[in-house]
């Protein structure tokens, strides 16, 4: 009896789990991106760099990474504010809008919508860095 218990339990839970709602490629975009931003906001460039593709950390350092960043010091706030994701067949290609708080030196607080452009990998959305730009 206890042993037919046990695998109504673990067929009930495992059930449950396939159950669950997954995240759709949008919500896991906003909540990556938001990730980074927040790292970039504390300063933590190595752990922020980790979102950028895996060519782009095959070609760039961290401290370019850096570089490209350095006006993050004068950002007030910043927000992940939605993400849009398309694809002629499987979604792999999203772009998300972060809104930026931020003061420059003798001027009132300013606002500004950056777009990122994120890409799946591997089972994994990472943010694509132009080198061009």
């Amino acid at each position: 009896m206890r042993l037919v218990s046990l695998h109504m339990f673990v067929l009930f839970v495992l059930g449950g789990c396939a159950a669950l709602p997954s995240k759709s490629p949008e919500e896991i975009v906003i909540e990556r991106a938001q990730q980074r931003i927040d790292l970039l906001m504390a300063g933590d460039y190595q752990a922020s760099y980790e979102f950028t593709t895996p060519g782009y950390r095959s070609t760039e350092s961290v401290g370019r990474y850096g570089t490209r960043w350095s006006g993050v010091g004068m950002w007030i706030s910043a927000n992940v504010i939605k993400a849009e994701c398309t694809a002629a067949e499987l979604i792999d290609r999203c772009k998300a809008a972060v809104q930026v708080v931020y003061r420059a030196v003798g001027y009132d607080p300013l606002t500004t919508i950056l777009t990122e452009d994120w890409i799946l990998i591997d089972d994994s959305w990472y943010l694509y860095q132009n080198l061009s730009e």
